[in-house]
């Protein structure tokens, strides 16, 4: 009885120990998941900018080629 004792016990802090690692690896990857969304985020907004500026400057050349 007293060596199934110890084993439960064994096995109950190694569950734990587990589910704590666990956690901390869940919440290191939301954090790198966020980041990579902010960049996304960041890369979409500067990428519709550039779009905005190149037909802006097409429809300034069309401008100047009907001159």
């Amino acid at each position: 009885m007293n060596r199934l004792l110890k084993i439960m016990v064994v096995l109950f802090v190694f569950g734990l120990i587990s589910c704590r690692d666990t956690k901390k690896e869940e919440e290191a990857t939301e954090a790198a998941i966020e980041k990579i969304e902010a960049v996304e985020k960041e890369v979409e907004e500067i990428s519709n900018k550039i779009e905005k500026e190149s037909e802006k400057i097409k429809n300034e050349l069309n401008e100047l080629d009907n001159i």
